[in-house]
């Protein structure tokens, strides 16, 4: 049986299905970039030889690790009015999940970064006089970056697909728009693979970005 294919609906509603994919970037970028500290500060934590930080920060990486996103997601929606007697946006909620969540794996990115540098190269940074901070900053940290990026390469292209569970607490994404743009005319197909498209067309851009990066750090 053939399909007649009718773009037109997602045409004149063009506006809310760009307006939903500014608000997965949004909340991508921001989710991304505070995970990236987040996991910089628990990897550091995990390598450290006190305890009192390592232990603390196996627990947190295993807890966000283990958990399904969207159990994240819900418990921060419904939570934090609970706890804080504040109650939760939906962009607060998926903020926080996703931030904690992608912290998570990106602490151990950084930490099977951290820990493939040679040894010598922590004993011979020593040995010149630099304390253990400056060896981190200045000699140990910008090889592990150099050697994780198609790791945080990977991590951040899942995190941007993940955005599209905030849907699932009333959050404007780009899936929530193509929602309401195929309730208008009852034309599903044809707004879910818009929303495939411009997700797919924004992924390859990031890839792409990427792979640029890698090749810049490579010959530096």
């Amino acid at each position: 049986m053939g399909y007649d294919w009718d773009f037109s609906s997602v045409l004149r509603y063009k506006h809310i299905l760009l307006e939903g994919l500014a608000g997965t970037l949004i909340l991508a970028a921001l989710a991304v970039a505070t995970a990236m500290a987040v996991g910089v500060v628990v990897a550091l934590c995990r390598i450290s030889g006190a305890r009192a930080l390592r232990w603390p920060a196996a627990a947190i990486i295993a807890f966000f690790r283990n958990i399904p996103y969207i159990v994240q997601l819900f418990w921060f929606f419904y939570a934090v009015p609970v706890i804080f007697g504040v109650q939760a946006s939906p962009f607060l909620a998926a903020y926080l999940s996703l931030s904690l969540y992608g912290g998570a794996y990106f602490a151990e990115i950084y930490r099977a970064g951290i820990r493939s540098i040679d040894l010598g190269q922590w004993e011979g940074a020593k040995a010149i006089g630099l304390t253990a901070g400056g060896v981190l900053r200045h000699v140990i940290l910008p090889q592990a970056m150099r050697r994780t990026v198609p790791a945080l390469t990977t991590q951040t292209i899942e995190m941007v697909k993940l955005t599209t569970v905030a849907s699932s607490v009333a959050y404007f994404d780009i899936l929530y728009a193509g929602k309401l743009i195929a309730d208008q005319d009852f034309r599903p197909i044809e707004s879910y693979t818009s929303v495939a498209v411009l997700l797919i067309g924004a992924l390859l851009i990031l890839s792409w970005a990427a792979s640029r990066l890698e090749t810049r750090l490579r010959r530096a």
